[in-house]
């Protein structure tokens, strides 16, 4: 099926899987729609795949862009990967890269979420020529914070459900992750529980032993222009971490919503939906 051959109106998750070869991996996403390029990050979490984080938000990109949902590299449908001498950020980022090669994108702007914020930034870094724009939700790529306390609660419930991924502890996770998170249904939380168990990817990460990429002195080097969305009571990566983004990326500008926590584009999809796709479309 061409890429473009699901309606947007009968987008499903079967209906949009795909798998490309990037470089020695197998990465699995999903597609639909023409038009620009723009790549969907998912987050670090448990069970995170392209669908679970950008099901809401499919569709209305798929509209105006050619969509791809990304399952990276020990989630969801992707490779296993034991990441051991470079930073799981930068062979995750290359592997962004040699999917596009596959598919013949030239260049792509990227909508990530937390981990895929963080992943995005890098890419923009690594590859600025490949780069159109950002739109970064709950990103980090940093460690340090001067006022939030570290570990936050939330990467205390991330690490919790990474070590024993049960319907307690991921009911436990998405109730730091979200502000409502009554809107997180009991089969969405058994799904996520599931792809959490994936036993090759469980391996695979408790055997890398790369070290970690500190981004915060690479955030003045993204070039792209990009739009920081974060919600106000985000518990995972606190909003002082937007401002930072804010402060050291040269074309930025900072969207926060009001009862919100770590996932901006499925609590107030709609509203993320309409400005992230205005800046995407605004003339440079």
């Amino acid at each position: 099926m061409s890429a473009g051959a699901t309606t947007v109106a009968a987008l499903t998750e079967e209906g949009t899987s795909r798998f490309a070869q990037a470089g020695p991996y197998r990465v699995h996403f999903h597609e639909a729609g023409h038009g620009p390029a723009v790549i969907m990050l998912h987050g670090g979490g448990p069970g995170a795949t392209g669908w679970s984080n950008f099901s809401s938000n499919i569709g209305p990109f798929a509209e105006r862009h050619r969509t791809l949902l990304v399952d990276m590299l020990n989630f969801g449908g992707s490779d296993s990967v034991v990441f051991d001498s470079e930073p799981s950020t930068t062979v995750r980022a290359r592997a962004l890269r040699d999917v596009m090669d596959t598919l013949g994108i030239e260049r792509a702007s990227f909508v990530g979420n937390s981990m895929g914020g963080t992943t995005a930034m890098a890419f923009a870094v690594d590859y600025p020529e490949r780069t159109e724009r950002l739109v970064l939700m709950g990103a980090a790529g940093m460690t340090r914070t001067v006022v939030a306390p570290q570990p936050t609660e939330g990467h205390r419930r991330l690490a919790e459900a990474g070590a024993d991924p049960s319907l307690e502890t991921m009911q436990s996770l998405v109730n730091t992750m979200l502000y409502d998170p009554s809107i997180v249904s009991r089969d969405m939380l058994e799904a996520r529980v599931r792809a959490a168990r994936n036993e090759s990817h469980r391996s695979a990460a408790a055997r890398s032993t790369a070290p970690w990429r500190d981004q915060a002195g690479e955030f003045a080097r993204v070039r792209a222009k990009t739009l920081v969305v974060w919600g106000r009571e985000d518990r995972v990566n606190p909003l002082e971490i937007g401002l930072q983004l804010l402060r050291d990326i040269p074309d930025s500008r900072l969207l926060v919503f009001r009862e919100c926590g770590h996932w901006a584009q499925i609590e107030h999809a709609a509203e993320f939906n309409r400005v992230a796709l205005e800046f995407l479309a605004a003339a440079a």
